[in-house]
């Protein structure tokens, strides 16, 4: 077993602990999510591109259009050397977003979550997370602060004005900064991200379900690899089924062709008429948490080149 899966299961069994360190609270209006909502199925973000999402099996969310507005300008990225392994560390902020009923003990269990979370997330970036091999690649990121906010609005986050207004609220850094919001976030929603910008944007980040962090209650979706997945969006990195069987799918040459996305862990899945089976066990398609456990050369390389190109400042 590797280190990873071995922190999985640690976390899970409740062996991870780390007390809160700040609290912030804000008064709002109750609110839920049990529908979709007319901003949800348009996943559009301020900048009239799509914010990609990662969704639950059976979700109603409906899938963003990644080619909608401004995402044509990430089919094409300036070719650099591929940075050196662990050669880049990002500072990471959490935003730890809960009801105004939450209780101090919600917030230290959300807490130890988030170390673990963090722990993932570096296992995953260095190739280190499956029992076979995974690309390495430049990234590790730094947990620099977790922030909680008690806001009955923003704790059921969904992509669009209200997830604007608590961005513009909490965010912090420049375009290397990671930001991380974790929310009871509806819509059957596991988690979505904002694709990198020349000019840094107020919405840049990933929202991600609280209960998807390692240990949490999202059963095979609580092994954290839902923060792994966005942060490769963040990355500019495309799902593995984007554009189906033709043309250039995802951008990254060695990536088979898939037609649709994947859920559970479908071995032996061969959706396109083109080499190779189905990449279910890639970290950018839709498969359980236990199932993914790689990034390709060629996504180590795509994402390299975007850091340098977007947001090396």
């Amino acid at each position: 077993m590797s280190h990873s899966r071995l922190l999985r299961s640690l976390v899970v069994t409740g062996s991870m602990a780390l007390a809160a360190t700040t609290l912030s609270a804000t008064a709002a209006v109750p609110a839920t999510a049990l529908a979709p909502s007319p901003q949800v199925a348009a996943c559009a973000n301020d900048h009239g591109g799509a914010a990609p999402a990662r969704v639950r099996e059976g979700s109603k969310k409906l899938e963003p259009n990644l080619f909608q507005g401004t995402g044509d300008q990430y089919a094409s990225l300036a070719d650099a050397s591929t940075l050196a392994a662990a050669s880049v560390s990002i500072p990471t902020y959490f935003h730890v977003i809960t009801p105004t009923s939450a209780t101090q003990a919600d917030r230290d269990r959300l807490a130890s979550l988030v170390q673990a979370q963090v722990g993932v997330l570096n296992e995953a970036y260095a190739g280190r997370s499956g029992a076979q091999a995974s690309s390495a690649t430049p990234f590790s990121f730094s947990l620099q602060n977790i922030d909680y906010f008690a806001n009955d609005t923003w704790s059921t986050v969904t992509p669009g004005n209200v997830e604007k207004q608590m961005k513009a609220a909490t965010r912090v850094g420049g375009k290397n900064v990671l930001n991380v919001w974790t929310a009871n976030i509806g819509d059957g929603l596991l988690g979505w991200a904002t694709f990198p910008t020349k000019k840094l944007s107020s919405n840049d980040g990933v929202v991600i379900l609280d209960e998807s962090m390692p240990g949490g209650t999202a059963g095979k979706y609580a092994f954290g690899d839902t923060l792994t997945h966005e942060v490769g969006h963040w990355l500019a990195l495309y799902h593995t089924f984007q554009g189906g069987c033709r043309g250039q799918g995802d951008q990254v040459a060695d990536t088979p062709a898939e037609a649709t996305a994947q859920f559970d862990c479908p071995t032996g899945a061969d959706t396109c008429t083109a080499p190779g089976l189905d990449p279910i066990h890639n970290y950018m398609d839709y498969t359980q948490d236990s199932c993914m456990y790689q990034f390709t050369a060629g996504q180590v390389a795509r994402m390299s080149d975007a850091w340098q190109q977007y947001r090396a400042s």
